[in-house]
């Protein structure tokens, strides 16, 4: 089996949303010797950091009802580059909002078909109050995203 490359994009300005990412980082690099997850925050991430990326998960908080400033910059940085060397990316992201994740959802699927990047899963927004089963949900949705990588599905 070819070993697979996911590229984890993660905006995590909290000590909650640190937890989602940092359980992520280490759920998915312990459960899939075949995956080589790549964590990275949206300051650190370049159109370098997609050379041989079989997949991307993006991980950002709600501001103000739209995603955070630090994806935004990722995404204005490097879409018009990635856009012609990414088409048909898999991807899955999640949104910790603390309203209705709406804005950030809207904001991020136009971005995404912009970029022709496969949403291979729906968005999973995390809204209102933390929650302890926010880890759960996080987890699930990445694993299937991972495990779907990993088997060649997307």
């Amino acid at each position: 089996m070819k070993y697979k490359n996911i590229l984890f994009i993660s905006h995590s300005p909290s000590l909650n949303t640190i937890k989602l990412s940092n359980h992520i980082c280490m759920k998915a690099k312990r459960l899939n010797p075949n995956i080589s997850l790549i964590c990275l925050n949206p300051f650190e991430t370049n159109v370098n950091s997609f050379n041989s990326i079989d997949g991307v998960i993006i991980s950002t908080t709600e501001n103000f009802g739209y995603m955070a400033g630090a994806t935004k910059d990722f995404f204005d940085r490097c879409y018009e580059d990635l856009r012609e060397i990414t088409a048909g990316l898999p991807v899955f992201y999640y949104v910790r909002a603390g309203l209705d994740g709406q804005g950030s959802q809207i904001a991020i699927n136009k971005i995404l078909k912009g970029l022709k990047w496969k949403q291979v899963l729906p968005p999973l927004i995390l809204k209102g109050k933390w929650q302890n089963n926010f880890i759960q949900k996080v987890e699930d949705q990445s694993l299937a995203f991972v495990n779907g990588i990993e088997m060649g599905i997307y």
